[in-house]
């Protein structure tokens, strides 16, 4: 069974679908991956199939969704890594969910996935920055989800809030009657966009450490100009700067196998 993982926030901006391209890269090295497209922007399906968006038009996750067989969908990256991409029609899935959906609204994309979890090691989720449906629906097919925390001001108050709904989920005392994931655990916080000569990131980062203690991942994503560049040219190794870029990804993805062992 694939070990499903969500990494999300309720902010844009912060680093979250360049973390989940790479970590997905990163992961299909040694593991089958496949990384899930759910937010309707489509960048990481751009990031990683290196294709623009409305290639995917009418062959996107929606598709899968709304036929429950996501399999027809899956566009092959390499060898280990293969991605269910997004396009801009996604957003329309609040609709369909409320208006033709005879099931639980929230719980659509785990049970179209299902089928799919015996072939991979790892399902990965890029969520929208948002806490609607989208958000919702990915944490409920997630095993865990990994905060992802920008050490800026407006990332650290959207925290909690991303930390409550997860505790809504799980909780059996909700406005959904039953918990809908009962066993959605919370992996790690990952400080991500960090830069090392602000006193502000310094400082929230040193708040979480505080407040949230051993849920903090020990890695920490720091700003780096040439991790920027993949948004262009795609996840490279190739080149030096490539490896020096990504050497911190490769240290949380160790880190991330640990916790997931634990």
């Amino acid at each position: 069974m694939a070990i499903k993982i969500s990494f999300g926030i309720q902010k844009g901006g912060v680093g979250k679908t360049t973390t989940v391209g790479i970590v997905s890269h990163l992961l299909s090295k040694e593991a089958k991956v496949l990384a899930v497209d759910f937010d309707s922007q489509g960048n990481l399906t751009h990031l990683l199939s290196r294709r623009s968006v409305y290639d995917f038009q009418g062959k996107s996750v929606l598709e899968g969704l709304v036929e429950k067989n996501a399999s027809k969908y899956i566009y092959k990256v390499d060898d280990n890594l293969d991605i269910l991409p997004a396009e801009d029609t996604l957003i329309t899935l609040t609709r369909y969910l409320y208006r033709d959906y005879k099931g639980h609204p929230l719980t659509l994309l785990k049970e179209t996935l299902e089928p799919l979890e015996d072939l991979y090691d790892y399902i990965i989720f890029d969520l929208p920055p948002n806490l609607g449906e989208h958000t919702l629906n990915a944490l409920v097919a997630s095993d865990f989800t990994i905060p992802i925390l920008q050490t800026e001001p407006f990332c650290w108050d959207a925290l909690p809030r991303y930390l409550e709904t997860i505790d809504l989920l799980c909780s059996s005392d909700s406005v959904y009657e039953k918990a809908i994931a009962p066993d959605l655990k919370i992996l790690g916080i990952l400080a991500t966009m960090s830069d090392v000569r602000s006193t502000t990131d310094k400082n929230i980062y040193e708040l979480a450490k505080e407040d949230y203690k051993d849920l903090m991942f020990d890695t920490i994503i720091k700003r780096r100009s040439r991790i920027k560049d993949f948004s262009l040219t795609g996840i490279s190794e190739q080149y030096a700067n490539d490896r020096e870029g990504l050497e911190q990804y490769y240290t949380f993805v160790e880190e991330l196998k640990k916790h997931v062992g634990k």
